[in-house]
């Protein structure tokens, strides 16, 4: 094995991707953060961590969709069926990560339909991103424990 495949090609968070959208932005970081801790454990060998980051990274996901499902419905957005269809999509392949065998080709095609989502999700966002605009409340944020 080449020692230069294991270094990891990271994505990362540039503010042309802000929504401007605090929530959003938080979520899309987040995101970011999962899929390239992801990506790093692959390429590592961690296979002891890497479901517990595959789970968190489903959970970011499926939080991030029923926010802007959310503000798509709310804003009766034509976009919101092909928006879920989408979300469904991602969410099933991450899940069949799980069943996958790691290697070096897996662990590059797992990165590379992350980096293709990101780009269409960012896509879509210049669809929604009005809808998002006009959008303030408090919804999906994770509360201080002493909150609650």
């Amino acid at each position: 094995m080449n020692l230069t495949r294991k270094t990891p090609m990271l994505m990362t968070w540039e503010e042309d991707f802000s929504q401007h959208n605090e929530l959003i932005d938080e979520q899309h970081r987040a995101i970011i953060t999962s899929i390239n801790a992801i990506h790093f454990l692959t390429l590592k060998g961690d296979e002891t961590h890497i479901i517990k980051h595959v789970m968190m990274l489903y959970s970011q996901l499926e939080l991030h969709f029923k926010t802007e499902m959310l503000i798509l419905r709310q804003n009766q957005s034509p976009l919101l069926a092909g928006y879920e269809d989408q979300a469904n999509q991602i969410l099933t392949s991450l899940l069949n990560r799980l069943d996958a065998p790691s290697d070096d080709h897996q662990t590059q095609l797992l990165f590379s339909t992350f980096k293709d989502w990101w780009q269409r999700h960012l896509e879509l966002h210049d669809s929604i991103t009005p809808f998002l605009k006009d959008w303030e409340r408090d919804f999906c944020r994770v509360a201080d424990a002493d909150s609650i």
